[in-house]
């Protein structure tokens, strides 16, 4: 009941609120606004806004509030519309390349366009577009044509779009390549040929125009030739320098490798393996010098060639070794030249330095073109007007260890072998060189050698595979006319294994190669038609090779026998140039030319020598006397025994027991007239006394052979080969010697020397 009395003035309470909106037409008939809202809208600068009124449905007047009791008028709810924001957009000028335009105002609010910065007046593009304007051009004339520069024909040009036309009108665009207009048309003088003329060169025939400058083959001017191409060449100017040999004999080459001189005082710090006595500063006389001046001096060079490794570039960092090896070679008045190995250029003075004291020495012929490494050039060998023979003197490369200061000039490799460039000079020399003078032989000198080398010194067993070798080509019987030298290492660091260059230097007609590099090496053999040769090494520096008495060669850092130090002959035809004779020059002790034969070891027939002290050998001599087998003759051979001093040749004693007859076969030459004390020119020792067969009757323990005996069983013939026999049935178990003594001085030759 509270409840219903609480809600009831509620109820009272609205009513009377809803009479208070309700529509007053006028008092007699009043009714309630039904009221629909419009929303307020911001102005723009295209449209007026508004704020939020209300309008009544039935009776369409307005009201500021949503009670409708403020009645207002439309423009009441009116907002003005905002301003636009002007951007002015600059006309331009109609020209052959772009329209012209009148200038205009954007809003940047409503992107509207306007002709006036008010932005009262909208903007059209039809009336304000200016349409395109002509070009600006220039009249071109047409220029002349002739041999030397085309022509043009006449154009315009406009400056505006950089476009040519064919007409004033510009109708015909053109290209640049329309505007050339060419012609063949050449201003001619005819050149006849001129001969060679000694050491002059000729002139080929041809065809020179005066205006374009240029030459031709022919007159109709379809070949066009370069200075160079006219040239007739005497054949004394295609190689780098010509060295004149005068007529009426053998020219001779000497080839030098390998003097790699080194001085300890110029040692780095930290350097091990120094032979500070053996390579001091002031030893390079005795090391080097003195061996290259008796070389020289014995074997009078025409011209000389050193292979290589000159000096051992990481001891001359001040250059003094250099200039002083230069200087030393110059002061024989003899033209040499020089390959660069691959240790020169370790010197800190850097190798275009050490060029250049070559290129300024008088009688050194080299060049160091800018081609890969240092020093390419060529040599000709030339007699009278006739060229026999060119050297091509090229770098190898392969520099390890060159200095930054030689690495600099950029053409320095450590890579090995030739660059494309080299051969390629090369080829082109030797194919000129063909066309002028084709009987001109073909010589290659260089330092480090290629595969093709393995190949060549296989035919004397040579194995690439073992590195120390002892093939010593003067001792075979066997071997090939004209081959000679040794070979005790193998090849380091061949190059050229796919025998690529090689190829191409035999398809170019080379009959000889020269290297160095292989200090152990001396061989020259011919293969497959080509010399293949390693210096002689010229030095007593680095690694060299020496001889013992029995002819054993060794190699080694010091002395261990007698050096072979010197450098190879190469002897020339005067005829045509070819290599005739070659020969190794040995120094001092060797005498200048050793006598392998001497060394050489021959199937004998009979017992068999085995050397100085060896028991277990059937003979052997003792110090005082040297065996070695020979070839007596083209049928003979024989044991040449040489005494010396007082000596013997042991039979082996246990060879004799149970036997019964010694025989032997010996010549004794005329000069061997020496005899013993009390015997003859040689006599056979029997120890025991009392076991001495008793050939003589003596019983003393000698069996004697005087070429004054009267018995024919023990008389000695001169010149003649002649058969003894000896009765050793009385020989036992006792017999503890069994010798030939021969006297000192004297010579005797053994064959057939048996027991049964």
């Amino acid at each position: 009941m509270r409840k219903i009395k609480k809600v009831l003035p509620i109820l009272l309470g609205v009513l009377f609120a809803f009479a208070l909106v309700a529509c007053e037409k006028d008092a007699v008939d009043p009714h309630v606004h039904t009221l629909k809202k419009t929303s307020a809208k911001k102005a723009t600068c295209v449209k007026e806004g508004n704020t939020d009124y209300w309008t009544c449905t039935d009776c369409e007047r307005l009201f500021s509030d949503a009670n409708g009791k403020t009645e207002i008028e439309k423009s009441d709810t009116v907002l003005a519309k905002l301003p636009h924001t002007a951007e002015k957009s600059e006309g331009r000028e109609a020209n052959c390349e772009q329209s012209g335009r009148l200038e205009y105002w954007t809003c940047t609010k409503c992107d509207n366009t306007f002709e006036d910065e008010a932005c009262t007046k909208p903007f059209d593009e039809v009336d304000a577009f200016l349409g395109y304007g002509a070009h600006t051009l220039t009249h071109h004339e047409e220029v002349v044509i002739n041999c030397k520069e085309p022509g043009v024909r006449e154009y315009w040009s406009c400056s505006v779009c950089n476009k040519m036309y064919a007409e004033e009108t510009c109708k015909t665009a053109l290209k640049k390549e329309d505007l050339v207009l060419y012609s063949n048309v050449h201003t001619l003088t005819h050149h006849e040929e001129i001969p060679v003329n000694g050491k002059e060169n000729g002139v080929k025939e041809h065809w020179e125009c005066s205006v374009c400058e240029k030459m031709y083959a022919d007159e109709a001017c379809t070949t066009e030739w370069s200075k160079e191409d006219i040239v007739i060449y005497s054949v004394m100017n295609i190689p780098d320098f010509v060295v004149e040999v005068p007529e009426g004999r053998d020219p001779v080459v000497l080839q030098l490798s390998d003097t790699q001189i080194i001085d300890a005082g110029q040692t780095r710090p930290g350097r091990t393996g120094v032979d500070y006595d053996f390579w001091a500063t002031d030893q390079v006389e005795e090391r080097c010098y003195d061996y290259v001046t008796e070389t020289i001096e014995q074997t009078k060079p025409d011209f000389i060639i050193i292979t290589g490794d000159v000096i051992y570039g990481e001891f001359d960092d001040n250059g003094s070794v250099w200039t002083s090896f230069v200087q030393f070679m110059d002061s024989f008045e003899i033209p040499w030249s020089p390959v660069f190995g691959n240790h020169e250029n370790e010197s800190k003075m850097g190798v275009d330095w050490q060029c250049e004291q070559l290129e300024n020495a008088e009688y050194c012929l080299f060049e160091q073109k800018t081609l890969t490494g240092n020093g390419n050039y060529s040599v000709g060998i030339a007699q009278g007007n006739e060229l026999k023979r060119v050297f091509y003197m090229l770098d190898t490369n392969g520099c390890g260890a060159a200095s930054a200061e030689s690495l600099a000039n950029g053409h320095t490799t450590t890579s090995v072998g030739f660059g494309s460039d080299q051969i390629e000079w090369y080829t082109k020399q030797i194919n000129t060189l063909k066309e002028y003078s084709p009987d001109t032989k073909i010589s290659f000198a260089y330092h480090i050698q290629q595969a093709i080398f393995a190949d060549a010194y296989a035919k004397y067993g040579f194995n690439q595979a073992e590195k120390y070798q002892d093939i010593h080509i003067d001792l075979l019987e066997d071997k090939a006319e004209g081959d000679f030298g040794y070979i005790g290492r193998q090849l380091k660091g061949p190059w050229d294994t796919n025998y690529t260059v090689w190829k191409g230097m035999k398809a170019l007609g080379v009959d000889s190669v020269f290297v160095g590099h292989e200090h152990c090496n001396s061989a020259s053999v011919v293969y497959d038609g080509v010399r293949f040769q390693f210096g002689q090494k010229s030095s007593e520096y680095d690694r060299f090779n020496c001889v013992d008495a029995e002819g054993n060669i060794t190699g080694g850092y010091s002395k261990t026998g007698t050096s072979l130090i010197g450098g190879t002959v190469i002897c020339l035809s005067e005829t045509d140039g070819s290599i005739n004779n070659a020969y190794i020059y040995y120094c001092e002790e060797a005498g200048g030319k050793i006598d392998w034969d001497s060394f050489k070891t021959y199937e004998v027939d009979g017992l068999q020598y085995g050397g100085i002290g060896v028991n277990t050998a059937e003979m052997w001599a003792d110090g005082a006397v040297v065996a070695q087998s020979v070839a007596f003759d083209e049928t003979v051979n024989a044991y040449k025994v040489t005494a010396n001093d007082q000596g013997k040749l042991y039979v082996n004693t246990a060879l004799l027991k149970g036997k019964t007859t010694f025989t032997f076969t010996v010549y004794v030459p005329e000069t061997s007239t020496v005899k013993l004390g009390g015997l003859g020119e040689f006599a056979i020792r029997v120890k025991p006394d009392g076991d001495e067969p008793s050939l003589d009757g003596s019983a003393d323990g000698y069996i004697d052979y005087d070429s004054s005996a009267t018995d024919d069983a023990l008389k000695l013939e001169f010149g003649v080969w002649k058969t003894f026999t000896v009765d050793i049935t009385g020989l036992d178990a006792t017999c503890t010697e069994f010798a030939f003594v021969i006297a000192k001085g004297n010579e005797i030759y053994l064959r057939d020397v048996a027991v049964s």
